[in-house]
């Protein structure tokens, strides 16, 4: 009780001194002011009157020094409504500097004969009595400001420590680069701007011990370092040799420890087991007594139950033999089905030897192929009527008379075809050139061209019999050039 009592009444004592303290704090601040605007007051009257301002010096004095208070209450409103606006507190200042001013000007002595210009310097006594309560009454006033901003939580700490001047004359460098970082990252905190700079110097020299030098680092160890001069934590640092051997040893020991006492368990697990084994061979001993008494009882149902068991015993033998011509049954399908299978991957290998040697010969032919679009471009060129070499693709009329409808429908035809031939030769000729093989125009020739294209993305048996066209073309103009 008596350390209660003791602890709890320092406390009220405080709070009642606090109290009084504030009191007279508030009551000496109000007669400072009362007196710096009685004195500002009548010094701001006597030099409006001295200035020639007539009955408006009454209110000069009131206006300046009530202008102060207004625009400090305004600054301080307008930062409550979240819109602080600076010019407010700039203005009080310059009121401020203005009262001062002009208090100070009041003790300016009266011109003489022999100062004719008197300035705030002849009189620095008189001048020093009228700033005095001014200055009292200002500071009174913004005090009470700060008090009042604090009070209602409107002004935010965003100051940032100072470093001390003592750790500039001895750590010049280092102390430049802890400044510069609490600059840069905003670290308001000196403490905590210290416990970075003590973890990158411990990181720093860590990693000294360890490799030598930064250079010989490895990367991942040294980039949390540069990181670090951006702001970013450091990670724990790396060990050295030794440490890393001790933090093995600890290691190899907690694995030994963990070891032992895994093989202590593993022993009371067989131990418990072994005690489990023999309790329950005692069991089954036990049931065992007892299952041989009541065998003999069950002799007779046993016989029953034999026969009904052969019974079912040859029920499921035909079950399996049933189920066994099933399986047989279905492995012979798969069987056939496999067959099936290999017959047709062979069907597909030689249709693919076959492409592979129809794909050779029309390689081998590639050369008679441009021999004969030289051929039908120099026949464009001849004015001779196309000869037989042409393949099978009726001349032109000579004397002028015009083709039935089936001689043009048969000359459509074989001109698509031959066309077809000569695109898949990879010889196809311009419209004006195919029109002129058949005495054509240019737009008769390049419709045969677009029809023999369509054709053969369309109809297998087209394409086909151009192929077969192409060989045989390929295949004569061979024979044309190689003689026997």
């Amino acid at each position: 009780m008596t350390t209660a009592n003791s602890t709890k009444a320092p406390s009220r004592s405080s709070l009642i001194a606090f109290r009084f303290l504030t009191a007279a704090i508030i009551i000496g601040a109000a007669i400072v002011g009362a007196i710096g605007f009685a004195g500002s007051y009548d010094s701001l009257k006597e030099l409006a009157e001295n200035k020639g301002f007539g009955d408006f010096s009454y209110f000069l004095p009131v206006g300046v020094d009530a202008g102060i208070i207004v625009l400090l209450g305004l600054d301080l409103w307008l930062t409550r409504m979240r819109i602080p606006m600076p010019l407010m507190r700039q203005s009080a200042w310059i009121l401020t500097g203005a009262t001062i001013y002009f208090n100070a000007s009041a003790g300016i002595p009266d011109p003489t004969t022999a100062n004719p210009y008197p300035s705030l310097w002849d009189d620095p006594v008189a001048v020093g009595m009228h700033s005095v309560l001014p200055l009292l009454f200002v500071a009174t006033v913004e005090a009470a400001r700060h008090a009042v901003r604090r009070l209602a939580h409107l002004a935010e700490d965003n100051s940032m420590d100072k470093v001390r001047t003592i750790r500039w004359f001895l750590d010049p460098l280092r102390t430049f680069g802890l400044w510069r970082r609490m600059r840069l990252w905003e670290i308001t905190s000196y403490a905590k701007a210290l416990m970075r700079e003590k973890e990158r110097l411990v990181y720093l020299y860590r990693l000294r011990a360890r490799y030598g030098s930064r250079r010989k680092a490895p990367v991942e160890v040294v980039l949390p370092l540069r990181l670090a001069d951006y702001g970013e934590p450091l990670p724990a640092p790396p060990l050295t040799e030794r440490e890393e051997a001790e933090q093995a040893e600890a290691e190899a020991r907690e694995r030994a420890r963990e070891a032992e006492r895994e093989a202590r368990t593993r022993r009371d697990r067989e131990e418990r087991k072994a005690q489990e084994e023999k309790r329950r061979e005692a069991e089954r001993e036990a049931r065992e007594a007892e299952r041989e008494a009541a065998r003999e009882a069950h002799e007779r149902e046993m016989a029953r139950l034999a026969a009904e068991t052969e019974a079912r015993l040859r029920e499921a033998r035909e079950a399996a033999s049933l189920k066994a011509e099933a399986l047989e049954r279905e492995a012979r399908i798969e069987a056939e089905r496999h067959a099936r299978e290999e017959a047709r991957r062979r069907e597909e290998a030689q249709v693919k030897a076959d492409e592979v040697k129809r794909r050779e010969a029309v390689r081998t032919a590639s050369q008679t192929s441009q021999e004969q679009l030289r051929e039908t471009r120099e026949a464009l060129a001849d004015p001779r009527p196309a000869s037989a070499s042409r393949g099978s693709r009726p001349a032109p009329p000579q004397n002028g008379n015009t083709l039935s409808r089936e001689a043009l429908k048969a000359q459509r035809e074989d001109a698509e075809l031959h066309a077809a031939s000569l695109i898949l030769a990879n010889a196809r000729p311009t419209a004006k050139e195919f029109g002129g093989l058949y005495n054509q125009r240019e737009t008769w020739g390049g419709d045969r061209l677009r029809e023999a294209s369509k054709r053969l993305d369309r109809d297998a048996e087209f394409r086909d019999r151009a192929e077969k066209l192409r060989l045989e073309q390929m295949l004569t103009g061979s024979a044309a050039h190689n003689p026997a």
